[in-house]
């Protein structure tokens, strides 16, 4: 795991609305870990759009495959093939909504799946990703060819695909604005932008908040800033959506999904506790509209 020689932290604006007025509110990483993990960083909320996130936030010194390299820890615990059935199922969905199937891009493409269901599924598919290992590891894995790059970096031209996707990965993103201008760039007239991000502000994550001020700590349970998956945005639906916007396209529907999951490190009762007590919260927090995920469809209009 990178130690705090591989960050570089720097004072940003909002990434979100590009506001510059924040507010702390509370540490993450280092002691402010239940494991250690990381390093001590300051969380925010900017006061303009309500967005979360490091500040200084922690830059990597070198680049991201120092980051992303060990492909097998860093997915681990996920279904490969269902992974596969969700990617053959999304691409239903994008065809319903698009009238027809075309070309897609899946920025942060992993190892591959969406873009194997994609080619199983009758589209042009292209996927961006920075890790060389999850490239070489979805070609030989899923016999599928991303390039390893970022979008910026790809060199594709304006208008040239229906769908762009970015699953699990706008929360990875130092400036996501810059990212998405790009894809709205890159979307044809009427195209589709789905994204997915963690809600921030679900009631999970609120109540975790209220939890570690009951012990009378200064942390959040928020992002993951400086260790895996390396979080460093905090998202909810109102900072989504104004970032979306700002970017060029238009939100049509944001839901809420998603599960909690187990503690890493050491198993203990009280880590089992705490997990099933975060399941039942975030099972009322979905009921209510106020869940652990969110699920983002965008338009590019005329």
């Amino acid at each position: 795991m990178p130690d705090s020689s591989h960050f570089e932290f720097r004072d940003i604006n909002c990434p979100a609305c590009g506001g510059d007025l924040h507010k702390f509110v509370g540490w993450r990483g280092g002691r402010a870990h239940h494991s250690g993990s990381g390093e001590l960083t300051a969380i925010v909320r900017c006061i303009h759009c309500t967005h979360q996130y490091p500040n200084p936030m922690p830059f990597p010194k070198g680049n991201l495959d120092e980051l992303y390299f060990d492909a097998d820890k860093y997915f681990f615990g996920h279904d490969i093939e269902k992974k596969k059935e969700n990617g053959l199922r999304m691409m239903r969905q994008f065809e319903e909504r698009l009238g027809k199937k075309g070309r897609i891009l899946d920025v942060g493409c992993g190892v591959g799946e969406n873009l194997w269901a994609a080619l199983q599924s009758g589209w042009q598919a292209e996927g961006v990703d920075p890790s060389s290992e999850f490239i070489r590891l979805g070609k030989e894995r899923l016999g599928v060819s991303g390039r390893n790059c970022t979008l910026e970096e790809a060199g594709f031209c304006a208008e040239s695909f229906d769908v762009i996707m970015m699953s699990s990965i706008i929360e990875h993103l130092y400036d996501p604005f810059m990212v998405l201008v790009e894809a709205t760039k890159l979307l044809k007239n009427g195209g589709w932008l789905w994204l997915d991000a963690p809600n921030e502000d679900g009631l999970y994550m609120r109540l975790g908040n209220v939890y570690m001020a009951l012990q009378r700590k200064d942390w959040v349970v928020v992002m993951a800033p400086t260790f895996p998956p390396y979080h460093v945005q905090g998202f909810n639906p109102s900072s989504i959506k104004t970032l979306v916007e700002r970017s060029g396209l238009y939100v049509r529907e944001i839901n809420m999904i998603g599960a909690v999951c187990e503690q890493t490190g050491e198993k203990t009762l009280r880590k089992r506790a705490e997990y099933l007590a975060a399941s039942a919260v975030n099972r009322l927090g979905r009921a209510f509209n106020s869940g652990t995920y969110m699920t983002i469809w965008a338009q590019k209009t005329v």
